[in-house]
């Protein structure tokens, strides 16, 4: 599986200092997840997710540090709250939830810095993502081959069916961000699944969604998609599975980032996470 490499640092523009805890490598892992304990739950039980980092739908499980996010919550019938864990708690969020609904789970991640060592690393990221037009500007820009930095942001949500599970998606307002057109815990027989990628509140038409699915112990499988004019993807039915839809979106980053940084590029990744029955 391809590495993203060498240096990584993790850092809130607002505070510059050392953080005491770490996320362990992130140039060693690629997807970044939440993973609900239980797709389906009653009314008043608890809604329990792990904050993922890895490859394929499979990876580590990560602990709540608050410096590690901007926004961390719950969604439920058109009300929100953050999610309160304590310090290190694993899984890292566990709410009540006490009416029927779509019950969604959102994060937003601080900032991570990654110096890239080796050019092959950069251009396999670039080639597994979908970003291939990438290339081309890095040379337009004059931009080294390696020793240069990226920063990067992941903005993920994942769906619970809490009671009769009825509701739809919403927008929670991240730069980089999924919404399902479709309640896949309400959706009839095996429909496909609609989502759609939004860019700065906008469709984002004509890039790459990677989509892993993945039955009980089996190794997940990934389709690539391509989003049509309206920023969708069709996400075909499968019984008794989990989807991980995810986007990755580079650009140059802000000002006051790179002037921190030093960074050349901006990813920003979004992930989807929900269970067909």
């Amino acid at each position: 599986m391809t590495q993203r490499t060498a240096t990584t640092r993790l850092f809130r523009l607002a505070l510059p200092a050392l953080l005491a805890f770490t996320l362990g490598n992130p140039a060693n892992a690629h997807e970044f997840w939440l993973e609900p304990l239980q797709y389906r739950i009653d009314v008043n039980k608890t809604v329990q997710a792990d904050i993922k980092v890895g490859e394929n739908f499979k990876g580590n499980t990560y602990a709540f540090f608050p410096n590690r996010f901007v926004r961390f919550e719950l969604h439920h019938n058109g009300r929100e709250r953050p999610i309160s864990s304590r310090l290190g708690a694993r899984p890292a969020a566990a709410q009540a939830v006490d009416s029927h609904g779509l019950t969604t789970l959102t994060y937003e991640s601080t900032y991570t810095e990654l110096t890239y060592d080796d050019p092959a690393v950069f251009d396999n990221f670039l080639t597994l993502d979908g970003l291939d037009w990438v290339r081309q500007a890095h040379k337009e820009r004059g931009l080294p081959d390696s020793g240069f930095t990226e920063v990067f942001r992941r903005f993920a949500k994942t769906y619970i069916g809490t009671g009769h599970a009825e509701g739809e998606d919403r927008l929670i307002g991240y730069p980089l961000e999924w919404r399902l057109e479709d309640n896949p815990y309400t959706l009839p027989g095996q429909a496909p699944l609609t989502a759609t990628l939004f860019l700065n509140d906008e469709p984002s038409a004509g890039v790459l969604a990677r989509v892993f699915m993945k039955s009980g112990n089996e190794d997940a499988e990934e389709l690539r998609l391509i989003t049509d004019a309206n920023g969708q993807i069709s996400i075909p039915f499968r019984a008794d599975t989990a989807f991980l839809v995810s986007n990755v979106h580079m650009k140059e980053p802000p000002a006051d980032v790179a002037e921190e940084t030093g960074a050349v590029w901006e990813s920003l990744w979004a992930s989807a996470v929900f269970y067909r029955e």
